[in-house]
């Protein structure tokens, strides 16, 4: 319906563009729905069904930031010299969400029962070639996945490593921006820094008390939270002037 709206009405080319790239999203987030039942859990199209999804909330939050923008809410502030870290960030929060779902769809989120070491070890065991192989035979078990423990224990290791990374330049973003002075910065900066934390903090606790469905469900839901306050600071990044955007 959005799409017919914005062909059918005198628009933008850009709000046309908009609108085609997300119908061409949800057709194909539909197609990784049926894959992910007939292919029969691949870890690989069960990771692009998550990044699709998230793909296609960050389209729908991004245009309605601007929209409101344009209508005098939440104005853009419209500071440039944050834009190129507020990208760097957002490029790094997408790779670790990333191997967040390739950990879960790969079932290697408890190849490391123990917190801050892994399996006792501070570097146990890992093949990294086979845990990182995109493309595997067809095969199923609820019970671990159908990789052998040390590439699963690499995966978790990496997503381990990506969160460290992650956190260092999310948290230099978000104290840049608190530290603007511009009023939505500061409140955007506060939000991402307290999503962080709790991002953070939910990590640990899906070790510590063994992956209970609650705590898994939460990290799921603050990493699309934390996406969309990147968003947010990315739209402040961008010149009011640039609505159609």
């Amino acid at each position: 319906m959005l799409a017919a709206l914005t062909w059918f009405k005198p628009q933008f080319l850009s709000v046309r563009l908009f609108s085609g790239i997300l119908l061409v999203l949800v057709m194909f987030q539909g197609l990784l729905g049926m894959w992910t039942v007939t292919l029969l859990l691949k870890p690989v199209v069960v990771m692009l069904h998550l990044l699709g999804g998230l793909a296609i909330l960050s389209l729908l939050y991004w245009k309605m930031l601007r929209q409101q923008s344009s209508s005098g809410f939440f104005v853009s502030e419209s500071s440039t010299e944050l834009l190129p870290i507020v990208v760097t960030a957002l490029f790094i929060l997408f790779c670790q969400i990333s191997l967040g779902g390739w950990t879960s769809s790969n079932y290697a989120a408890l190849a490391c029962p123990d917190f801050p070491t892994c399996q006792n070890m501070w570097w146990p065991e890992m093949n990294f070639k086979e845990g990182f192989t995109l493309w595997q035979g067809l095969g199923i078990d609820y019970e671990g996945g159908t990789l052998n423990s040390e590439a699963r224990t690499a995966i978790h290791m990496t997503h381990r490593i990506g969160a460290i990374i992650t956190g260092i330049i999310i948290s230099y973003v978000s104290f840049r921006a608190i530290l603007t002075g511009a009023k939505y910065l500061r409140l955007t900066g506060v939000v991402v820094l307290i999503l962080l934390i709790t991002q953070l903090s939910l990590g640990v606790a899906n070790i510590k008390f063994n992956l209970p469905l609650s705590i898994a469900v939460a990290h799921n839901g603050v990493a699309a939270l934390l996406l969309l306050s990147l968003i947010t600071l990315l739209h402040h990044c961008v010149s009011k002037k640039n609505n159609i955007l």
